[in-house]
């Protein structure tokens, strides 16, 4: 670990460590939030005004608005059990501000509740829900407490971008399903990356080539 005397070599080291550490605290620099160059993720202040804006919707619905329904001559490969989620939504693509709903009944996250993507990680995504539930956390500090997680790709079902849909006729041709597998970008490198043999707009570049002449060649040329 480097020492204060190791950066000031000249003066009193400790008492100009702690006027650094006075003006860092004034400039606000500590209460930024960390950000990992391996994961996207939405702010702070996004995540808090997703959840302001759940809570106003939940606040307006009223159970009274909510009418019983019978439904009939659906199909069974239209109906998505919750114990066939992990086999059955394999492929799954999610984007940032996703709309999503959960569709495993085991887990921390309570069964059919709805939430947004704040975050895409290497195999699992964070959402902030809706509602509060017991074994949900804040993510980091990203967002209140009981209302994050972080879930598995084939644990929700994407609302936003439907990838999975069926019929309701059961004569209906079957529709088609991802069959690439989704791997988020990962990495401090732009999204739109250059075609093979371009150069990029920014970043390392190597030295343009250079011909070297042996001393023979050039003796050879001289003759």
């Amino acid at each position: 670990m480097a020492r204060a005397s190791d950066v000031f070599t000249e003066g009193d080291a400790d008492l100009k460590v702690l006027e650094v550490k006075s003006w860092l605290k004034s400039r606000g620099v500590r209460d930024f939030e960390p950000v990992s160059l391996f994961a996207d993720q939405l702010t702070k202040d996004t995540v808090a005004a997703i959840e302001k804006l759940a809570d106003t919707c939940t606040a307006n619905k009223s159970s009274s608005a909510i009418k019983k329904a019978i439904v009939k001559g659906i199909p069974r490969q239209a109906v998505l059990k919750p114990s066939h989620a992990v086999y059955r939504l394999q492929n799954q693509r999610f984007a940032l501000g996703d709309r999503v709903t959960m569709v495993q009944d085991s887990g921390g996250v309570p069964l059919s509740v709805k939430g947004v993507v704040i975050g895409l990680n290497t195999k699992s995504i964070d959402v902030v829900w809706d509602v509060p539930f017991m074994s949900g956390v804040t993510i980091g500090d990203r967002c209140s407490e009981y209302r994050g997680s972080t879930v598995e790709f084939d644990s929700c079902l994407n609302l936003t971008n439907p990838q999975f849909v069926a019929s309701t006729n059961p004569k209906a041709p079957a529709t088609s399903i991802p069959n690439t597998p989704f791997k988020p970008r990962s990495g401090p490198y732009p999204a739109v990356r250059p075609a093979p043999g371009h150069i990029g707009a920014s970043g390392f570049r190597p030295a343009p080539a250079r011909f070297v002449v042996s001393s023979l060649d050039l003796i050879n040329s001289v003759l």
